[in-house]
């Protein structure tokens, strides 16, 4: 009886009510397993609704493949549940093991052909994009919840905690740990102590030990950055920070903004009496690609200017505390490289039709296993619809008051529309999930010409997107392409590999044919 371990992950409350819950997809793996002849020796979950940072689950499993050795096969329910990044399909990859895709009815391992990693790398780039076009109404909405002034952040700052008022999740004053964020601003502002020493003073105080700290709060620590990160927040004197930009909010301050203003006069007072380090600022297409295949070391970009005016950029190896042999090269030299490279990710075109083909069944899958959740909502859509329907007649009737009616239909409306939006998104993603893989193959195609015309800049993003763990040896760039486009790499190998054995094949029966003439 084969040895498989089981993975279940949510990552939001709409999945746990969706159909897609711990114990739903648990109940689908345990009956594969059953029905597979496979004895599940181990369960792994993440239920990123929780307040919880990172995925425990996850990493457990990780470390539990790589001490059971036996133990080379784990099942989860679909791609999308399995990996949130390529970070997660590298560390899968590395492992060695096999995945079984149960509702794609995939299995995925080392005796995998080429043609399923390829597309199972490229459905683990679309789940990517599914998650990042699901997250983006969040981001609207949290956008919005801060232009209203309410704080849209998860645990509140020290000396505030979260409470639900009128539907919405508000921040308001702890007025059991409101005391030691005021005075740690009243003893920064006098000017009298660095961050060492108010951690040395809020030890000897005893606030610390009096303070109803929460154990997931980094309060607990309450080092010199946890000072600083205290000092310089403004949700303190009512404003907040929230994607980069400055609100005001509606929450009660615990300080007064001149007190703020003070403590960010000696805050930088004492910052601008250290030593500034300034970092390089100028763009290099191969900054940070790179290091040396002699000694491993990171391999610098340097911009020089000849006695004639004209400027040029090499790249060198650190050679910090080594011996290393490698000379510096030009960038043109390694721009040479790069486009004859690039050439390697062109696929012919009978190549994109059968992945293009793959993609559009990919698709119909994806929307099958979706299926039973847009059904849910459609159907709860509708009800909503009629009891809306139901509430105006009541109305009409007389048998409801008009506050009564304002409320409830305000009410209805809105779950509607909000029905609608995740309906409407469902389907966008879709559309968008093809259209990105579409995107992939296209890039591939065009890569090599793209780089041709590129700014400095513009060739630094293309090749991050690209490429990682590249090293320089000799003048000669070796390149390690990022997933999925190592696979289209390998592909093209391949298929340039036999089509120039067949010319072979056909030259050398040519010559002998002839011969015997």
């Amino acid at each position: 009886m084969k040895k498989v371990v089981l993975y279940v992950r949510v990552s939001s409350k709409e999945q746990k009510e969706e159909g897609f819950s711990i114990p739903a997809q648990k109940k689908l793996l345990w009956d594969y397993a059953k029905a597979n002849n496979f004895k599940i020796v181990k369960e792994f979950e993440d239920d990123e609704t929780a307040k919880v940072e990172g995925r425990t689950g996850f990493g457990q499993m990780i470390k539990y493949l790589n001490k059971n050795e036996k133990v080379n096969t784990v099942l989860v329910e679909k791609t999308d549940r399995l990996y949130r990044n390529f970070k997660d399909y590298v560390t899968i990859d590395d492992l060695g093991v096999t995945v079984f895709l149960v509702k794609e009815n995939e299995e995925i391992g080392k005796d995998a052909s080429s043609h399923q990693k390829f597309m199972h790398g490229i459905k683990v780039l679309m789940a990517k994009n599914y998650i990042d076009n699901l997250s983006e109404e969040v981001k609207k909405g949290n956008g919005q919840k801060a232009s209203s002034g309410i704080y849209p952040g998860g645990s509140p700052p020290f000396g505030y905690k979260t409470e639900r008022r009128d539907g919405k999740s508000i921040i308001i004053i702890d007025e059991d740990n409101k005391g030691l964020p005021i005075k740690i601003f009243e003893w920064y502002a006098t000017g009298l102590y660095s961050l060492q020493d108010m951690v040395n003073k809020l030890k000897e105080s005893g606030l610390l030990i009096q303070a109803n700290i929460p154990s997931h709060s980094r309060v607990t620590k309450m080092d010199k950055s946890s000072i600083q990160r205290m000092l310089r927040n403004p949700i303190y004197y009512g404003d907040f920070i929230w994607s980069g930009k400055l609100y005001s909010g509606i929450h009660e301050p615990l300080i007064s903004k001149e007190l703020w203003d003070k403590v960010q006069e000696t805050l930088d007072r004492f910052e601008n009496k250290k030593m500034i380090k300034k970092y390089n600022t100028l763009k290099f297409a191969f900054k940070g690609l790179m290091k040396c295949g002699e000694c491993g070391r990171n391999i610098t970009a340097m911009r020089k200017i000849k006695p004639s005016g004209r400027e040029y950029v090499y790249y060198a190896c650190t050679k910090h505390n080594t011996n290393c042999s490698q000379s510096p090269v030009t960038e043109s030299v390694l721009d040479r490289q790069v486009e004859k490279m690039l050439e390697g990710l062109k696929l012919p075109q009978r190549a994109i039709d059968y992945v293009t083909d793959g993609l559009k069944q990919s698709l119909e899958l994806k929307r099958s296993t979706e299926g039973k959740t847009k059904e849910l909502l459609s159907e709860e859509k509708l009800r909503l619809e009629g009891s809306l329907d139901t509430l105006y007649e009541d109305r009409l009737n007389g048998v409801i008051s008009k506050n009564y009616y304002i409320t409830k239909s305000t009410e209805y409306e809105n779950r509607i529309k909000g029905l609608g939006r995740k309906l409407e998104k469902y389907d966008q993603a879709n559309v968008d999930y093809y259209k990105a893989g579409v995107d992939i193959l296209e890039l591939c195609k065009k890569a090599s010409f793209l780089y041709q015309k590129a700014t400095c800049e513009e060739k630094q993003r293309l090749l991050n997107h690209l490429l990682l763990n590249s090293t320089l040896m000799d003048k000669v760039l070796t390149v390690t392409y990022k997933k999925p486009f190592d696979l289209v790499y390998q592909r093209v190998s391949r298929a340039r590999e036999a089509k120039t054995e067949l010319a072979a094949r056909s030259v050398w029966r040519g010559g002998r044919d002839l011969n015997l003439h």
